[in-house]
């Protein structure tokens, strides 16, 4: 749970959010390529403050401290574009990036009402498998944090959904040369590939035959010289529920030593 105050934080952050800043920011390289992998490690990531050896980001766990990052680096530029996020919460920080930046955001929710439509620029009722939109509507979609749960058994908003039927509705409503944008925790809770780690499952969610420059990003794998952040027992709970179809050897390898940082997902499709 948030703080009220770090829950005001992350407000005034999303309040205030630039894009021009956020580009000044991070329109460099700022990651390692290894074995294939964008490797954005603590130590050279721009949010990190050198001095008082900390993460700049003034709110929420490690992971989160990320995710608010990762947003700022791919969503600053979206003029003229017409984006789709999936499972938008309660967090304004992308929209307001795309918004402020000349795109137009899109959002529809699980949570919300089912007579609550969702049209252009405004926000209302659909989900992974059911965007209700036509074919080919949208520049970009992206989900912040919700990819790990479409394929969950543990506390699920639906259904377990299908990812092929998920990554399949994406494709029908993104653009010829779109793009997705999507992160989640790893060694944390969702479906089981997320939690174990497992990069090429996940990787062959998005087939070759339908998306290209498909790429790999490593956000806090590598933390040092940072706190070390692992899944707390009500995560290990849901890991009982969630994995299904790994050795036991890896679970508990994964309990022991797995560190939890964060996935992203970029590709564009054909």
């Amino acid at each position: 749970m948030h703080s009220k105050k770090e829950s005001l934080l992350k407000r005034w952050h999303s309040l205030k959010i630039n894009p021009k800043a956020c580009e000044k920011k991070w329109n460099h390289q700022y990651w390692n390529d290894n074995d294939g992998f964008r490797v954005v490690s603590c130590i050279k990531c721009p949010s990190f403050d050198s001095k008082q050896q900390l993460c700049g980001i003034n709110y929420g766990t490690p992971l989160r401290k990320c995710v608010s990052s990762s947003i700022e680096a791919h969503f600053f530029n979206s003029q003229n574009k017409n984006i789709l996020e999936v499972g938008f919460g309660r967090s304004n920080l992308a929209k307001n990036l795309i918004n402020r930046s000349g795109g137009t955001w899109t959002g529809i929710d699980p949570k919300r009402p089912k007579n609550e439509s969702a049209t252009m620029g405004k926000s209302g009722y659909g989900h992974a498998t059911h965007i209700p939109f036509a074919d080919q509507t949208f520049d970009k979609i992206f989900g912040i944090q919700s990819v790990e749960h479409w394929r969950q058994n543990a506390n699920s908003v639906l259904n377990p959904s299908s990812y092929q039927d998920c990554i399949t509705e994406i494709h029908r409503a993104l653009k010829p040369g779109g793009s997705i944008y999507l992160d989640a925790p790893i060694h944390f809770h969702g479906n089981e590939m997320f939690i174990m780690g497992d990069i090429d499952k996940i990787k062959s969610l998005f087939p070759d035959s339908h998306w290209k420059n498909i790429q790999i990003e490593k956000w806090r794998e590598d933390y040092l010289p940072l706190e070390r952040y692992t899944p707390s027992e009500n995560e290990f709970e849901d890991w009982a529920v969630e994995i299904t179809t790994y050795p036991e050897n890896q679970i508990t390898e994964a309990r022991k030593n797995g560190v939890v940082w964060l996935i992203v997902i970029t590709a564009e499709k054909i």
